[in-house]
């Protein structure tokens, strides 16, 4: 299950680099480079033995490269990154929800609606880089809104935006939830669990069986509530 839902988030990395033209693949590994090192700025699909990662890290070094290494959390790729000087800097785990069995949620959502044009983008990634303190640039957003598996949301409190949040179907069928963010001055009236349901109830309409998402160590328990598992985890590496 765990690879399913790294997978999972592997193909979403690659779909938005390839609709945003900063996709590439290259011998052992592939990269996403949007302008200014905004999201999703990301090595991944690393195969540490088919590819020479002294040249990886210099072309890190030189910023030819993104300086983040997402790989399944494991200890052989573990020893083989830090042999060659590479940092393990972040840990997020990899959970699972089935909704094959489940109930489609009934909650009203009339405070969350799709994105659509250009200026809800420019919404969307502000309370993003809000809520995640890293840059999610207008350009990206724009350049994924028409694609037809992704669906991004925006939630309004009083009459103002937010909260966001996207789901991805991926080949196989099944939803990854990603980017589930809250503005500060608008937290601890359950809009992050709010969103979080839309986007389980956008997975029903996917048909898929699972939800996939990958959650902080603060973020592992809140999402436990609401019924994921965690199957294993996705580490990121630097130089």
């Amino acid at each position: 299950m765990n690879a399913k839902i790294i997978n999972n988030l592997f193909e979403f990395w690659e779909q938005i680099g390839t609709s945003a033209h900063c996709f590439k693949k290259e011998i052992g590994f592939k990269l996403t480079m949007p302008e200014n090192n905004s999201w999703p700025s990301k090595i991944f699909s690393l195969n540490p033995l088919t590819i020479d990662l002294k040249d990886l890290r210099n072309r890190i070094q030189n910023s030819e490269l993104p300086n983040a290494i997402g790989v399944v959390e494991e200890e052989n790729t573990n020893q083989i990154l830090v042999k060659h000087h590479f940092k393990k800097t972040s840990i997020v785990k990899a959970m699972s929800l089935n909704i094959s069995q489940l109930e489609k949620p009934t909650i009203n959502f009339d405070n969350i609606k799709q994105i659509e044009t250009d200026e809800e983008a420019c919404h969307f990634a502000e309370i993003a880089t809000k809520s995640f303190g890293y840059v999610v640039s207008p350009k990206i957003i724009k350049a994924i809104i028409k694609e037809s598996n992704i669906k991004m949301f925006l939630g309004k409190l009083e009459n103002e935006y937010a909260s966001c949040g996207m789901i991805y179907l991926d080949k196989n069928g099944e939803s990854g939830i990603h980017m589930i963010g809250t503005l500060d001055n608008f937290r601890g009236f359950g809009l992050g669990k709010t969103m979080t349901q839309k986007l389980i109830s956008e997975a029903f309409k996917n048909n898929s069986d699972y939800v996939f998402l990958v959650a902080s160590k603060l973020g592992e328990p809140i999402y436990t509530k609401l019924g994921f598992q965690t199957f294993g985890a996705l580490a990121t590496y630097t130089v």
